[in-house]
């Protein structure tokens, strides 16, 4: 299913990369006024905005709500000073167990590891973030549960430099310019300077009544092992301070190669982090596909991408988890089943920009 660029018919044979808007925020690590006590109560305790809040199965976990989860925090990364903490056990669901977020932080309610947007900064993650989205969970500065704030992005007032990686969808069949022309002109509204890199051109001439930088590095029906081959040539020739990954779609409709789809998607961060290991790697969960079969592989591949991602941040490396698939509807799908229309490629933009607008400069 793979489409010429000159048609722009991309045949995307795999996955379809789209993060349903996940982040999130935080100040990571011990954000609370003073981080909970050893053996708090897991239903008293940590109370928002509590000093004392901590799981009972953990000396400094923060509660999600009131008391602290009883085994949410059990890492002893996390604490918010309001409402921070991992409200569940498992990284993944309604919270992480990598660290809490800063009551000013925001966040959206939903949580998850990895910046699915509640319960904030999971290795060292970028203070501030926006009220809905917050910024990245799990990204930031090395170590494990906070201390200086991540800065991937020049502070000089010169544009932070975005590599949008990955297949058609990032390329922009059905739509010219793909998701990177809401993500631009959200950019623009906010006053924040951004460009993007890559080998390859493709979208409008202006967006929001500015000059639209095309460069992306979006491969029409390519699979994870041939992005991995374009690193670090041709698209690291210049080094992006952030790194938007969308890349599976097509590995999905190769049966033989379903299955370690994920390892080789491990294989590509690595190779990226190396590359540039300064920049911001955020790595997304790809949108749905029309076709029920094939639908039910992408979940499989979905549900194993944060377990990837939380490797690399444990380690201290600067990868996020951006979710393009939580939130996209059917009718978000152009009429092939594979691509997104106008309103799905807007979808994701507003998704991606809500994980890496409190990393972007003014």
């Amino acid at each position: 299913m793979i489409a010429t660029h000159s048609t722009k018919t991309f045949l995307l044979g795999s996955f379809v990369v789209l993060s349903a808007l996940s982040a999130c925020s935080s100040q990571a690590g011990d954000d609370a006024a003073t981080v909970g006590g050893a053996g708090a109560a897991s239903t008293s305790a940590g109370a928002a905005g509590s000093h004392d809040g901590g799981a009972a199965s953990a000396g400094r976990g923060g509660a999600e709500n009131a008391g602290g989860a009883a085994v949410g925090g059990s890492n002893g990364l996390g604490g918010g000073s309001s409402s921070g903490g991992a409200g569940s056990a498992s990284a993944g669901t309604s919270g992480s167990s990598f660290g809490g977020r800063s009551s000013g932080s925001g966040g959206a309610s939903s949580g998850g590891f990895g910046g699915q947007g509640a319960s904030g900064g999971g290795v060292g993650g970028h203070a501030g973030g926006s009220a809905t989205n917050g910024g990245a969970a799990n990204g930031g500065a090395s170590g494990s549960g906070g201390g200086t704030d991540f800065q991937p992005c020049p502070q000089d007032g010169t544009a932070c430099k975005i590599l949008p990686l990955g297949d058609s969808i990032t390329w922009g069949i059905q739509y010219e310019g793909a998701y990177r022309v809401e993500l631009f002109s959200k950019a623009v509204a906010a006053g924040q300077k951004i460009t993007f890199t890559g080998s390859l051109s493709d979208g409008p001439n202006t967006v929001a009544n500015m000059p639209f930088p095309k460069n992306n590095e979006g491969h029409s029906g390519w699979t994870i092992a041939q992005d991995t081959g374009l690193v670090p040539t041709p698209a690291f020739t210049t080094i992006p301070n952030i790194v938007l990954l969308m890349i599976g779609t097509n590995d999905i409709y190769a049966a033989s190669g379903q299955a370690d789809a994920p390892t080789r998607l491990g294989t590509l961060i690595d190779k990226i982090v190396s590359t540039a290991p300064s920049a911001l790697v955020v790595v997304a969960k790809i949108t749905p596909l029309a076709n029920s079969t094939w639908n039910a592989t992408v979940k499989t591949y979905n549900d194993a991408i944060p377990g990837v991602v939380q490797a690399r941040s444990q380690m201290g490396k600067h990868v996020i988890l951006a979710d393009m698939n939580t939130g996209f509807t059917a009718a978000m799908l152009s009429s092939d089943g594979i691509h997104p229309n106008q309103t799905g490629y807007n979808f994701m933009g507003d998704a991606w920009y809500g994980v890496i607008s409190a990393y972007l400069p003014k």
